[in-house]
């Protein structure tokens, strides 16, 4: 099942990383990786804004989050604090 896409107009967004879910895949970090890394502990972990203060939704972070094989990766608005994707 694919999620919906989020919109390109959504502001600045944050990333979090499921730690329980996720299995270390490295397919986030390679598609985004101005967004997404892999920590010493094998697991992903978003870099720089994307924890915290929000930056910009690019395309392949998008597809990092659409694409990861465990659903581990949300994105929420980081005005607004809501969920933009995947949809609930």
């Amino acid at each position: 099942m694919t999620a919906a896409r989020p919109e390109a107009d959504a502001g600045p967004v944050v990333v979090r990383v499921d730690r329980d879910r996720c299995i270390g895949s490295g397919m986030c970090a390679l598609s985004a990786p101005g967004s997404l890394a892999l920590g010493d502990d094998g697991l992903a972990e978003p870099v720089a804004d994307y924890a915290d203060g929000g930056a910009e939704l690019t395309e392949a972070l998008a597809e990092a989050v659409d694409f990861c094989p465990v659903e581990a990766l949300t994105l929420y608005s980081a005005d607004g604090g809501y969920r933009i994707a995947p949809a609930d």
